[in-house]
């Protein structure tokens, strides 16, 4: 597999033949809401067609044109007349440079109109469909994290019926369930609102937390492990709430572990493989060691 960090994101955005067939069911609000978004992001852009040949092409053939009559004057033919050559083939360059950028304007076009993952994600709305990854979740822990990302400081949050942009605090609180098949099932939740720079944050109101119940629905884009949503019902799960702040390190092997973004399969969403599974269990001890006398 290429270690491209673009290609790596195309494969996931992707199908994925690999990936067994699953449950489908209609799109709620929230999830068409969400399938609108990537598909915006994945739209067909002429902007990005034409911008490189447009403010590249326009130089390059001149450019190469020059440089071998430069380097043919050098190695070659010393008394080669460059400036009177390049002077009689105006024209001609012009005409080549024309050529180029067409050619090069025409392979991205054809590039781009005919990308599978784009083709896909502007008729999954269309389709209105997703498919279900069903868990059933026997108890859990809460665990927090205070981790700001400058270039990525905001959130996307569904209000009022709508997907809206607000400013992200850093602070997430990270739900580690234990299913009803003996796997780790990793949950997360970021809230909205202002910075803190300590390693721990302001932990949001109760009423704001993440309450999981006990049947859990992934809804995924159909043939990809891209979450759209996820769907609870049932009773509330047992939930042992800690005050443990996840460090730094922590909260990177943790997300590593989780497979929230950009993976693939063997690996499943939020499912913990069992050679991390030791290691999520020693930090959900330390996180229950947290809670203390003042919490009996």
């Amino acid at each position: 597999m290429s270690d491209d960090s673009h290609a790596r994101f195309s494969r996931f955005q992707t199908p994925d033949p690999s990936i067994p067939p699953r449950e489908q069911s209609p799109m709620l609000p929230q999830e068409l809401a969400w399938a609108r978004e990537r598909a915006f992001m994945h739209r067909f852009s002429w902007f990005v067609v034409l911008l490189p040949p447009l403010s590249m092409g326009l130089v390059l053939p001149g450019l190469a044109y020059l440089t071998i009559l430069g380097l043919t004057q050098k190695l070659f033919a010393p008394e080669l007349d460059v400036d009177r050559i390049v002077g009689d083939s105006l024209g001609w360059l012009a005409l080549v440079t024309v050529l180029f950028v067409a050619g090069w304007a025409l392979s991205n076009y054809l590039r781009d109109s005919r990308d599978p993952t784009k083709r896909y994600w502007q008729s999954l709305p269309d389709q209105g469909l997703v498919e279900l990854e069903r868990h059933t979740l026997v108890s859990g822990i809460s665990l927090w994290a205070n981790d700001f990302d400058p270039d990525c400081n905001s959130l996307t949050l569904w209000k009022n019926d709508k997907l809206v942009s607000v400013q992200s605090s850093g602070v997430s609180q990270w739900i580690l369930a234990m299913t009803a098949a003996g796997h780790w099932l990793v949950l997360k939740d970021e809230f909205p609102g202002d910075f803190c720079y300590g390693r721990e944050g302001r932990m949001p109101e109760k009423g704001k937390q993440l309450q999981p119940r006990q049947h859990l629905a992934i809804a995924f884009a159909p043939g990809t492990q891209l979450m759209l949503g996820q769907r609870f019902e049932g009773a509330p799960v047992p939930l042992v709430e800690t005050p443990y702040w996840m460090s730094a390190d922590e909260i990177k092997r943790l997300t590593e572990a989780a497979h929230h973004w950009i993976f693939f399969p063997p690996d499943r969403y939020a499912v913990v493989n069992t050679e991390d599974a030791r290691w999520v269990q020693r930090l959900v001890d330390r996180a229950q060691a947290s809670v203390g006398p003042q919490h009996e």
